[in-house]
């Protein structure tokens, strides 16, 4: 079923798992939604769930992860801890490739969201394709100080959840109704205020970018807003509200696979939970 209705998927590095079991189980369910909106690990698994490719995500993820190719703390001082490159190269035949052609044939737009460095503020990448695919996906997922701000055709970007963790914002700007976004954090989690150790680290390694810096800074005080406009949105039926029952304890960078498949269905088995309301919700 293709519903008239925004998905909105957040960031979180490995807690995606949590995402792209939740994405699968949609797949499962043959549930689809005309826009598909994804921020850092959000965009991640939104390209591979408009593309149908049930798995990939958990797969590459369990079955990758301690390839060094694909993440290795040896890159650490190279600013490539994860080689986002890794997701879309041919590695043989077992390897799952990302699937173009079917994401090009998808009835949905996809919107991933990175962070401008020269504004400090949100862009977006609109059904992109090809090469310009790669970089707006490696643009949304690339963490600050973690990573290279990734060129792209709107300049240069890092992390969309610098100007934007929970992009609803975007659906509503693209004249949805109904919109079903997926957290990855839980519901009592808020952010604390950048110390002064990290505003410090902001302003030394963005000094050329003095507003990305500030957005970087500023991040936890729009974050939490977004949260309370979203309890808000949700308690008026406005949107629908995945989010995860108990708190994810997963590292940015988790090692431990067991943990990673564990929450990958935790992520299917809340979903199951969720779906007889969201499915009301959209078809209200």
């Amino acid at each position: 079923m293709l519903y008239n209705a925004a998905l909105v998927l957040e960031g979180g590095a490995f807690r995606g798992q949590y995402t792209a079991g939740i994405a699968d189980t949609f797949l499962a369910h043959h549930i689809e939604f005309r826009s598909v909106i994804g921020v850092s690990a959000g965009s991640l698994n939104g390209v591979n769930f408009v593309a149908k490719q049930y798995g990939r995500a958990a797969s590459i993820n369990i079955n990758y992860r301690h390839d060094r190719k694909y993440i290795s703390m040896a890159r650490v001082f190279k600013k490539k801890i994860i080689n986002l490159d890794y997701l879309f190269e041919d590695h043989g035949y077992s390897w799952r490739n990302f699937d173009e052609q079917a994401y090009r044939r998808s009835a949905a737009h996809f919107t991933a969201v990175a962070t401008s460095l020269n504004t400090g503020k949100a862009v977006l990448f609109t059904d992109p394709t090809g090469e310009e695919l790669n970089q707006a996906l490696k643009a949304s997922s690339s963490m600050p100080f973690l990573s290279d701000p990734q060129e792209t055709s709107q300049g240069l970007c890092l992390d969309g959840g610098i100007a934007d963790s929970i992009p609803y914002d975007i659906a509503q700007q693209q004249g949805f109704d109904k919109i079903v976004v997926v957290r990855t954090r839980d519901a009592k989690y808020r952010k604390k205020p950048s110390s002064r150790a990290v505003k410090e680290l902001y302003h030394r390694f963005y000094k050329d970018y003095p507003q990305f810096a500030e957005a970087g800074i500023n991040r936890p005080l729009v974050y939490n807003r977004q949260i309370t406009e979203l309890n808000r949105l949700a308690n008026d039926g406005k949107i629908f509200d995945i989010v995860p029952k108990k708190p994810i304890k997963i590292k940015r960078v988790e090692g431990n696979v067991r943990k990673i498949r564990k929450l990958y269905e935790r992520g299917k088995k809340e979903c199951e939970e969720y779906l007889p309301q969201m499915v009301a919700y959209l078809e209200k």
